[in-house]
């Protein structure tokens, strides 16, 4: 029998692949990503976390043993943004209005997932001279640090423990994060607004 983490990551796979191209993987990996795409990356980012963060706020007792202040990436995101003085994307509070704590908790997963990620293309950045200019302040793509490894593990402890009477909304609220994210990709391309 596997794990919840083993299905998530099964289950979300397809949606996973699909979306890591449309967010820009081939020229990440090929070292051709443009300035105007790596702002586009952090816009889309920076929509996705900050809604899922005040949706998981909603929630206070499920997410107790979170660490939500901890894990919070909005602010690295709007940081990143204001030093290239570009416009935030539009709060977008209705993008998990209705989901419940274990789809939440499965979009946590896709979230916390990004940080791990993260450092992958944290290092691809590095090697794009093109984005080097912009990267010296850079925060979202660092993620925790030397301490990613530890807070994905105790992450899937938390997952583990809160998702036991709910695995298939757990798993159901990965899938449409992932979908989540593929909308936002279009609905962040070209919006300029203000926060």
């Amino acid at each position: 029998m596997s794990t919840l983490l083993e299905r998530l990551r099964q289950e979300t796979r397809p949606l996973h692949e699909q979306t890591e191209q449309l967010l820009y993987a081939e020229a990440l990996r090929a070292g051709t990503l443009t300035a105007p795409e790596y702002v586009h990356l952090l816009r889309i980012h920076l929509a996705f976390h900050r809604a899922l963060e005040q949706a998981i706020d909603r929630y206070p007792i499920f997410f107790r043993d979170y660490e939500a202040v901890n894990r919070r990436k909005a602010p690295w995101l709007e940081s990143d943004l204001t030093y290239l003085s570009e416009a935030h994307p539009p709060g977008l509070p209705e993008l998990f209005a209705d989901w419940s704590p274990a789809e939440l908790l499965g979009a946590a997963y896709v979230g916390e997932g990004s940080m791990l990620g993260g450092t992958v293309v944290w290092k691809l950045l590095q090697q794009n001279p093109a984005l080097q200019p912009l990267l010296t302040p850079a925060r979202f793509y660092q993620g925790y640090g030397p301490a990613t490894g530890r807070y994905w593990r105790d992450f899937g402890l938390f997952l583990t423990q809160q998702a036991v009477a709910e695995p298939d909304e757990v798993v159901s609220g990965a899938q449409r994060a992932f979908k989540a994210y593929q909308v936002l990709f279009w609905a962040t391309q070209f919006s300029a607004g203000p926060d």
